[in-house]
């Protein structure tokens, strides 16, 4: 076999590598005035957590310099940012002196049960929907889906909640109300709600790449659809295998019992827009040339829809997900609030009502720093897939004469 050669044939790999570089610097800017803006706008307000204990006015000036609160402002700030990049978020002011990143370590894995499958369960939801919807116009289907969609999408978050709260938990009394697990489960008992949050979460995405494989390997099979069930049904079953013989069944079970009612309302809450965009970026696309001539060469309209509509409609779509995780997160911190879900959300709310700093600052850094590692993935994507974009970049830099 020939290979061919040509001066140019290296250049997408190092214009990919110079937009990566100067995308990272960016970034890490964007960090840095985020975090600066942050740290002022918390320390302008005219008091301090030392304000809001209720001791005597003699020991307020001990517990300040104890907090280090009484050192200057800029001080603060230097003190802040280089323990920020180090990685500590110093120690929670109401808590104990317990250090931020324990109650991170504690809170974290409930946050991530609820939020991660609520966020990509509700965009598949979105997903799925608007792609039918858009192919199945004019019908029954379109109209309750687009009105569902919009009437979910606008809901006021703890509103959906305790309507939620009123009709299958107080009401049917299917669900529990609140709380993150049955304490008379727990009795007795030395194991870790994180810790088996953790153990979910893993099995979820184990499940999920394996399951991906199977979907991939049985593509081009003559009875895929029966093989792909067969696969499926193994990988629940073996699930469901390893969690008895470890002993955990029981725990997990609990957990997932009182996560149906939070979750089930962060997915009614996130896939009206991705529906509702979904659908209109497939009737766009619809009407692009290359369809008709799929058409023309005889395809089935399954393949027309998945292979020349869907896959060029979902790329807008995902980055407008992308785009909105951060509201997303902010969703499920008001949930956990509203069903006392002890996860991140509920220690912010908390961190606020007592005037935290440590924790209020280290959890709306971290938020603010993966939403950024999301945004920077994204755009990085994108330029991968199309390098016009990676091209204008360039061209948008600073250029030396």
């Amino acid at each position: 076999m020939e290979i061919c050669f040509h001066p140019f044939m290296f250049l997408d790999d190092i214009e990919m590598a110079r937009y990566i570089v100067r995308r990272l610097i960016r970034a890490a800017i964007t960090l840095l005035v985020f975090q600066t803006i942050l740290f002022l706008l918390i320390h302008a307000l005219p008091w301090d957590a030392v304000d809001l204990i209720r001791v005597p006015s003699a020991y307020k000036p001990g517990l300040r310099r104890a907090l280090g609160l009484d050192l200057p402002l800029w001080e603060q700030y230097s003190i802040w940012m280089r323990s920020f990049f180090t990685g500590d978020l110093g120690k929670s002011f109401q808590l104990g002196r317990t250090p931020v990143m324990s109650l991170f370590e504690a809170r974290a894995p409930r946050t991530l049960l609820l939020f991660l499958p609520g966020a990509f369960m509700g965009f598949g939801l979105g997903l799925w929907l608007g792609k039918y919807i858009a192919w199945l116009r004019k019908g029954w289907l379109e109209l309750s889906a687009s009105v569902t969609g919009v009437i979910f999408y606008t809901a006021f978050a703890p509103w959906l909640a305790f309507v939620i709260v009123a009709v299958f938990a107080l009401g049917l009394k299917w669900m529990p109300p609140e709380n993150i697990i049955n304490p008379n489960i727990w009795a007795g008992t030395t194991v870790l709600t994180e810790t088996i949050a953790w153990y979910l979460l893993s099995t979820v995405a184990i499940g999920f790449l394996i399951a991906l494989v199977v979907w991939r390997v049985t593509q081009r099979k003559a009875m895929r659809h029966l093989f792909r069930l067969g696969g499926f049904s193994l990988i629940v079953a073996l699930t469901a295998y390893l969690w008895l013989v470890s002993g955990l069944a029981l725990f997990a079970l609990d957990m997932l019992h009182h996560l149906v009612l939070p979750l089930v309302t962060l997915i009614l809450l996130t896939f009206g827009e991705t529906m509702l965009l979904m659908r209109a970026t497939m009737i766009d696309v619809l009407a692009d040339d290359h369809v008709l001539t799929a058409r023309a060469k005889g395809l089935s309209s399954h393949q027309v829809m998945e292979r020349h509509v869907a896959r060029l409609a979902i790329f807008p779509v995902f980055a407008r997900f992308i785009v909105q995780l951060p509201l997303v997160i902010v969703g499920s911190f008001v949930i956990e609030k509203a069903f006392f879900w002890q996860g991140m959300g509920e220690l912010l709310f908390r961190a606020v009502d007592t005037y935290d700093v440590p924790v209020v600052m280290g959890i709306l850094s971290v938020v603010g720093a993966l939403i950024l590692v999301f945004h920077v993935m994204l755009d990085i994507i994108a330029a991968w897939l199309d390098p016009r974009l990676r091209v204008s970049f360039s061209l948008s830099s600073p250029q030396k004469s």
